[in-house]
């Protein structure tokens, strides 16, 4: 398979595989100061020209996670993307949803106060680089059992766009157009620092030695053609997870 990126280890003598235990709970990056006498946070030193301005740019980087084919999202991982408290992060929410440019589901979850913010059909035409085949939020289409999986994979962008990578599509967007070139669809497409092209996947169940055998295969097939170059998991269960890739024994290449 050819490969832009070189230098790093593999998993069961595949070199295009790269593992990586991730926690499968997180805590807001933005801790506010306890002792206020001492040190005081860097917005309470800004001019109101200042905090208006970078009130507009977090705003900004939100509607840009979500109209890039994210759709919605949880206050709690918004709070996560603009490293700021979810005290802070609500009102911005309230006052999108005010404005049309959001809309709020909350009942997506059932015996849950959860709420998820998605992006309306006015919010896309006002985000210069919404992506065209992103779709907007629907309240009531989203299913709990897939809702787990849609913020680790939200969590995982958002902290490997803080080390340096770039150009992410999700996997929504990968499963219209994009289907009819990519038989295995991945959690997501990502271009590393080193410009390497690599495929994401996110595995918080590991799957069974049929089905790894399968996705390996498809990865391997689309890697052949120049897709990209690499695949990385992301795992809770990095022991199992690397288990289950030794028991994949061979694959049946067309």
């Amino acid at each position: 398979a050819p490969s832009a990126c070189r230098g790093q280890r593999g998993v069961a003598n595949a070199p295009f595989v790269r593992t990586i235990q991730v926690r499968k709970t997180f805590k807001p990056v933005y801790q506010r100061e306890t002792n206020m006498s001492t040190k005081l946070h860097p917005a309470l030193k800004m001019t109101y020209a200042q905090k208006i301005e970078r009130a507009a740019h977090k705003r900004a980087v939100l509607l840009d996670f979500l109209a890039s084919g994210e759709v919605f999202t949880t206050v709690a991982m918004a709070a996560e993307l603009l490293q700021i408290s979810e005290q802070t992060v609500q009102p911005m929410l309230k006052r999108l949803v005010a404005e049309q440019i959001l809309r709020v589901d909350t009942k997506a979850v059932p015996f849950s106060k959860l709420k998820l913010y998605g992006i309306t059909v006015h919010g896309l035409a006002l985000t210069e680089s919404a992506d065209p085949k992103c779709n907007e939020f629907r309240v009531g289409r989203t299913k709990p059992g897939f809702l787990g999986h849609h913020l680790d994979c939200q969590f995982v962008r958002i902290v490997m766009q803080r080390n340096g990578w770039t150009n992410w599509v999700p996997d929504k967007l990968l499963r219209g157009e994009n289907s009819k070139r990519l038989n295995t669809i991945p959690d997501g497409l990502a271009t590393m620092p080193d410009g390497c092209r690599v495929a994401v996947e996110i595995e918080l169940n590991i799957k069974s030695k049929p089905r790894m055998t399968d996705m390996v295969a498809g990865h391997i097939h689309q890697m052949v053609k120049g897709h990209y170059s690499k695949v990385y998991f992301f795992t809770p269960h990095l022991a199992a997870l690397k288990r289950v890739f030794k028991s994949v024994e061979a694959i049946k290449m067309d």
